[in-house]
């Protein structure tokens, strides 16, 4: 499933799609539904990593060094992004669900993080930095 910056599935969004009636919400800032966007929870991960904001690329991919450097400040092991983003989840005593990542997808997924994933590991970065 390829996610739009929107967290949704790109075919259905219409915001990305130009639907009419959808051009009145803030691209980039809140989702279709108002609620955030990977973007928005990228930009929080960098903050409480101390690094630059990063963007959040074409097909809704996020950047793979933000996960890397959560890695080694989360004292885990680096790894594919849903192994990262998995790995700082559990270590901070939170539940993982394969809802936060697309390994378990029809599609086979791969790397790819969901909104609700990058959620979680916000969460988990902020019990854990501290």
């Amino acid at each position: 499933m390829d996610e739009c910056v929107h967290g949704m599935e790109a075919a259905w969004c219409g915001i990305c799609n130009k639907a009419p009636g959808a051009d009145s919400a803030r691209l980039g800032i809140y989702g279709y539904q108002g609620g955030e966007t990977k973007q928005d929870v990228l930009d929080d991960v960098c903050r409480l990593l101390g690094i630059p904001k990063q963007a959040v690329s074409v097909g809704s991919s996020l950047p793979s060094d933000v996960f890397a450097e959560a890695a080694r400040q989360a004292g885990v092991e680096p790894g594919s992004m849903p192994e990262v983003c998995e790995a700082i989840v559990l270590k901070a005593g939170h539940s993982y669900s394969p809802q936060f990542d697309s390994r378990t997808s029809s599609s086979g997924g791969g790397s790819t993080v969901t909104l609700e994933g990058i959620q979680a590991m916000r969460r988990a970065l902020q019990r854990l930095l501290r």
